[in-house]
């Protein structure tokens, strides 16, 4: 990707500076920076990641709906992940559809950009879901489908989908993107740590009162639609692309990328199972039924705040370390976390250590997994095809919510099995053990399987010469050709609907 800031009126401003000895002045120190294609802006900085924060919250707080849906509306565990499955499949085939259009997209507010406001359909969906009426079972059932699809399969798809392409639109350098990619990784982790501090306390309130959540979600939505909204507003669509913006994406196109680019398929295979073993939603369930307090989650997500700051260190080890070999890592800590969750037995002491092992583990994968898909997007162009970046993130969509739908028909079938009733204060034996095994093994499991997974993924290995080949074709200089493969892109964290309520916990 040629990636080229509009030109203004810094570049002459940036020209004046250079041709003289003298000391600048604060205005020409101005331009400097304005010009610096590595610069951004604190305040694009953080409009763009509160944007973020608000989608975080969301997930956070679907997180908990599965609980929701079995104490407070008193549907089945089967009968919820089967209406979720259904739901995920038909979600996964509208991310192809959302990446195709947004590719096909141009107006006045740019490629990417109109499709921020899906957050006002996205809050206002969930406050109805957490408002389910009172009525039979089928209409619940109903209701809970029709919400929880467009949830997904709209509003979410079209705000998660158009991320890469308006990264590479806003920002025109990897390094800022890179610097972006790190504030929002603190940013977003500290945030959502004060979220699920409150959230279980909240909810802990509602206890099995519908009434009570709807409530909640109804204040808690009003306020970060008002924070999401941000970025739709101040970040603007600057980079032109040379490659992408003369044509519209055919379904060819698409079908020839994905038989040339085996890396793409590697990625959403590792997507699917870290979505089967990360999106259980069994974090409630476990602290309601087996810690005995929902409000004590509580504890647990306000120690992992001491492990936020770390990611700041990803883009230094990456200079030394290949980023699938740091992941790895990172799986294989939140192994060792499952495991001490399956002895805990509700010890909260032992809770706190293996949210502190995890949540350290985890970090890297959620928020610098994006590099690997803008890769396979390098990788697309040195391969003789487009770009396509909506395109991958419609994939990796895709793939985590089919995976995700499939945990969620995992967890209830396990829970129903075992006899699971949300009516009860306390669960029988067996519907204990499963929900500490949903809770610790199924995480554990699907780490081990992602570790083995990107330990053979070596596109990161092949990127410079990747990157030096395309600057040749471009005719770049060596510089411009290192900038592209030093930097990580933007990223969010990526979690379905019913998954981890907070970081640290899950896979």
């Amino acid at each position: 990707m040629t990636a080229t800031p509009i030109p203004g009126a810094a570049d002459d401003a940036l020209t004046a500076a250079a041709a003289t000895t003298a000391p600048l002045t604060r205005a020409e120190k101005k331009a400097l920076k304005a010009a610096d294609p590595e610069h951004v802006p604190f305040g694009t900085n953080l409009a763009w990641n509160v944007r973020g924060l608000s989608m975080a919250a969301n997930v956070l707080l679907l997180g908990y709906f599965s609980i929701y849906a079995t104490d407070a509306l008193g549907m089945s565990p089967a009968l919820l992940g089967s209406l979720m499955l259904a739901s995920k499949v038909f979600d996964g085939f509208t991310d192809l559809i959302a990446g195709w259009l947004i590719d096909r997209t141009h107006t006045r507010f740019g490629r990417a950009r109109p499709y921020e406001l899906m957050l006002i359909g996205l809050w206002v969906t969930t406050w109805a879901l957490f408002s389910t009426p009172e009525m039979s079972m089928t209409g619940k059932a109903a209701w809970v489908f029709v919400c929880y699809s467009l949830i997904n399969s709209v509003f979410a798809t079209f705000a998660n989908i158009n991320q890469t392409l308006y990264t590479a639109l806003a920002f025109p350098s990897r390094v800022a993107m890179g610097k972006v990619a790190a504030f929002g990784g603190v940013l977003i982790s500290f945030g959502a740590i004060v979220i699920a501090i409150v959230v279980p306390i909240a909810l802990a309130w509602a206890g099995k009162d519908g009434g009570r959540w709807s409530l909640f979600a109804l204040a808690f939505g009003a306020v970060f639609l008002l924070m999401g909204l941000s970025r739709f507003i101040f970040v603007k669509e600057t980079v032109t692309q040379a490659a992408d913006t003369t044509e519209k994406v055919t379904v060819r196109e698409i079908i020839a990328m994905l038989k040339d680019n085996r890396y793409i398929w590697m990625i959403l295979i590792i997507g699917v199972v870290a979505a089967i073993a990360g999106n259980t939603g069994a974090s409630a369930y476990y602290f309601t039924y087996i810690v005995g307090n929902l409000g004590m989650q509580s504890v647990t997500a306000g120690v992992a705040i001491v492990i936020v700051p770390t990611i700041m260190l990803v883009p230094w080890l990456m200079k030394r370390f290949r980023l699938t070999r740091i992941i790895v890592v990172g799986q294989l800590l939140v192994v060792a976390a499952g495991i001490v969750n399956y002895i805990a037995n509700g010890n909260l002491v032992l809770l706190v250590i293996a949210t502190l092992i995890s949540g350290l583990g985890t970090l890297p994968g959620t928020y610098m997994q994006g590099i690997l898909v803008i890769d396979c997007s390098t990788y697309n162009e040195w391969k003789g095809h487009r770009r396509l970046e909506s395109i991958m993130g419609a994939f990796t969509s895709f793939a985590a919510k089919i995976g995700a739908g499939i945990s969620l028909w995992l967890a209830g079938q396990i829970l129903a099995g075992a006899g699971y009733d949300g009516t009860l204060e306390t669960q029988s034996a067996s519907a204990s053990s499963a929900i500490t095994i949903l809770f610790a093994v199924f995480p554990a499991v699907g780490a081990l399987i992602a570790a083995g997974l990107y330990w053979f993924l070596d596109l990161d290995a092949r990127l410079p010469q990747i990157n030096a080949d395309l600057a040749e074709r471009r005719g770049q200089t060596d510089e411009e050709a290192e900038e592209t493969e030093t930097a990580p892109t933007v990223a969010e964290p990526v979690t379905e609907a019913g998954g981890d309520p907070y970081p640290g916990t899950e896979a």
